[in-house]
């Protein structure tokens, strides 16, 4: 194994070798972490308040109305007016169909007597 010195190391060049550690007092301990609960208790209030703001300004959804295109309302209301279409077509439809079945009774009854309809019916049993 080869040993290398620290002075040959091009890292080590112009260094001071090891270090002691160096340790900060109690006061100055201290102040940092009082430092830096500072700065966050700064950042926790600018954000709480941030939201507050927020939360303030947005109307509630129950005051909100819903917002609808105007392609969406434009579809609504012509299915709408399809829809009232085709239930005025099938009433008159309905209409026509009980006025053919009057004109039909009425002729029935003048042609024939009461006691024809009932013959009219026959039985036809295949054996």
């Amino acid at each position: 194994m080869v040993r290398r010195d620290s002075k040959e190391h091009p890292s080590h060049a112009g260094g001071k070798g090891k270090q002691p550690k160096r340790f900060l007092n109690k006061d100055a301990a201290l102040d940092l972490a009082a430092a830096i609960a500072g700065v966050q208790e700064e950042k926790t209030l600018s954000r709480a308040e941030r939201n507050h703001q927020t939360q303030a300004r947005q109307p509630q959804k129950s005051d909100q109305k819903p917002r609808i295109s105007a392609s969406k309302v434009k579809l609504k209301e012509t299915k709408a007016l399809l829809a009232a279409q085709r239930t005025h077509s099938k009433r008159k439809k309905v209409k026509r169909r009980k006025e053919r079945e009057q004109i039909s009774d009425q002729a029935v009854d003048e042609s024939a007597p009461v006691a024809s309809k009932t013959q009219a019916r026959r039985r036809v049993s295949f054996a």
